[in-house]
């Protein structure tokens, strides 16, 4: 195994979207599995807008989309009455719904990107025993197969091998966390009832919960408390349970997965140890309300991989992979204390608290401003990384605007300032926009068709067109392309359609015809945006910052020595 190697144990989605993004960036991926074939089970099939987005750059998005159910409401009853019902159709974002798809599906167009991008999986391979380096530059491994042990070494080690992961278990990291005392019971099949079937249905009941999740081919995934027991539940069990919780007529037939099962939260304190790190399953599980865990998952091999590759192949320093526990450890906490919430809350048995939970459920939904932010949050757009140790910005006071027009000159006004105060932060997600020309095309583009594996910066030269504006935007895109060519993509923004003459650059120039990206971005007067290859912003400046962007810049890369003269 070649040394600069990462060997990816576990080839379920958290795994495969790895290895997807590693091969994207440039990097080889050695993709072990234990099992001798991948699971048929349906599993998790809840795909939030936030992961589309994240997987877009990697050609699959639009695949899930075509296999998947577009589902775009969520309806809650309690005790046989409408509680409220949440739209995701107002969603900024491209995918404005909870895209239903079978695991089995998801992995299997994951698995063909990560074959048609030169990867190969290896199945039935498993780790027995794990040890890093002594001289800190490679962890030893020995795989186990039908064919006998193999020893490897390989520079970086990732377990994606789920909640009882090998690798974790090797590098001595605990699992601590709870088990909800209540059992679950789970099952995928079809339902003749007068439910529609573009909502996801949840009825709370006296008799305990019923989560109904639409599935594609008119199937349904049914969750519920269970009774006390030991056995899987059966057909009868479900359609039984599923009549009493729904207080509806219904038939339960033709069940391809039945399970019982008990819901844990748990979480390891270090995602990175040395060479060898942790990601979805066997780093946080937790309850699955919400169908969170496996888009956590695919998001924490999103944050990984560009940060691994830029390490791994000395254009970073190994602190950077320190900024994968600082951002995504965080997101996991929140979301474990979150999923326990609305579990017990969900579950909750007393009478008085059940009528209690459905009236502040029903008003609180009924404010259009908490009912916005529920489904922002179901739909991890408002999941940042603002505390994180490498995203910053360079403003300056709004004593220093001034009053007047936006077009006037290149001093933000007041409104101009405010807008950009208001527009995304440093470590918040970094949002699609429309664009023309992108790359010399003639044409209408997106935002996020320009994202490859290189973070991209945007120079907005906002409504004021002055020289001295131009030559600024000019020198500081000609600076970052002389050093930092090979991880930045840089594009000079500019309102109308026609390139400015005074724009002494040769590269790419993005024009903001319908003022999309300036509306988005809160560019009124000249700003630069730092976007990175997992889509949030690293870094911003207003005005456009040369020495704040390069010291930013070089406190994340190394440089070239070419490029130090």
């Amino acid at each position: 195994m070649p040394m600069q190697t990462v060997l990816v144990v576990g080839a379920g989605p958290t795994g495969l979207m790895l290895g997807c993004e590693l091969l994207r960036h440039g990097l080889r991926a050695r993709l072990i599995d234990k099992a001798s074939a991948p699971s048929p089970l349906s599993k998790a099939i809840v795909v939030h807008a936030r992961s589309l987005e994240a997987l877009e750059p990697l050609g699959v998005a639009d695949q899930l989309c075509a296999r998947g159910l577009q589902v775009s409401r969520v309806k809650l009853y309690g005790d046989g009455r409408l509680v409220t019902t949440a739209s995701f159709d107002e969603l900024d974002t491209r995918y404005p719904f909870l895209l239903s798809i079978p695991q089995c599906d998801t992995e299997a167009v994951l698995a063909a990107r990560f074959e048609a991008l030169g990867g190969r999986i290896e199945r039935g391979v498993e780790v027995t025993a794990l040890r890093q380096g002594d001289d800190d530059d490679g962890v030893n491994v020995t795989l186990s197969s039908a064919g006998g042990e193999e020893a490897v070494r390989a520079a970086w080690v990732v377990g994606c091998d789920g909640a009882h992961s090998k690798v974790r278990k090797e590098i001595g990291l605990d699992f601590p966390g709870d088990a909800f005392d209540e059992p679950f019971m789970l099952a995928d099949v079809r339902v003749a009832w007068d439910v529609g079937h573009d909502a996801v249905t949840t009825f709370f009941s006296a008799s305990g919960l019923a989560a109904c999740f639409p599935m594609p081919d008119d199937r349904w995934r049914i969750i519920m408390t269970a009774p006390p027991g030991d056995e899987p539940p059966t057909r009868e069990d479900i359609e039984v349970a599923l009549r009493e919780r729904s207080g509806r007529a219904c038939t339960v037939s033709d069940p391809r997965w039945l399970a019982r099962f008990r819901v844990h939260a748990r979480q390891v304190e270090r995602y990175r140890v040395g060479r060898v790190l942790l990601a979805g399953d066997a780093a946080h599980i937790h309850s699955p309300v919400g169908g969170q865990g496996m888009n956590t998952g695919l998001q924490d091999a999103h944050n990984l991989a560009w940060k691994l590759a830029l390490v791994a192949t000395g254009k970073a320093d190994d602190r950077l992979l320190d900024s994968y526990h600082s951002e995504r450890h965080g997101i996991g906490e929140g979301l474990l204390r979150a999923t326990d919430y609305a579990t017990r809350v969900a579950t909750l048995k007393s009478p008085v608290a059940r009528v209690l939970r459905n009236a502040v459920a029903g008003f609180l939904t009924s404010l259009e401003v908490v009912q916005a932010r529920l489904v922002r949050t179901t739909a991890e757009l408002t999941l940042n990384y603002k505390h994180s140790p490498i995203v910053g910005e360079h403003t300056r006071s709004v004593l220093g605007a001034r009053v007047g027009r936006d077009a006037a000159e290149e001093t933000p006004t007041v409104r101009a300032w405010r807008h950009f105060a208001l527009a995304p932060g440093p470590g918040e997600r970094a949002p699609d926009a429309h664009v023309v020309s992108a790359h010399g095309r003639s044409g209408a583009s997106r935002l996020l068709e320009l994202m490859d594996h290189r973070h991209l910066l945007l120079l907005f030269d906002g409504r004021a067109a002055t020289l001295e504006g131009y030559q600024r935007l000019a020198t500081i895109a000609q600076a970052v392309q002389r050093r930092f060519a090979d991880v930045i993509a840089v594009h000079v923004v500019v309102p109308g359609a026609e390139r400015p003459a005074a724009l002494d650059w040769s590269g790419s120039v993005l024009h903001d015809v319908d003022g999309d990206l300036e509306e988005r971005y809160g560019a009124q007067a000249e700003c630069l945006y730092l976007l990175r290859p997992d889509l949030y912003v690293g870094f911003r400046s207003q005005p456009a910052d040369e020495e704040a962007l390069l010291g930013h810049l070089n406190r994340i890369f190394k440089l070239r020595p070419a490029a130090l003269g």
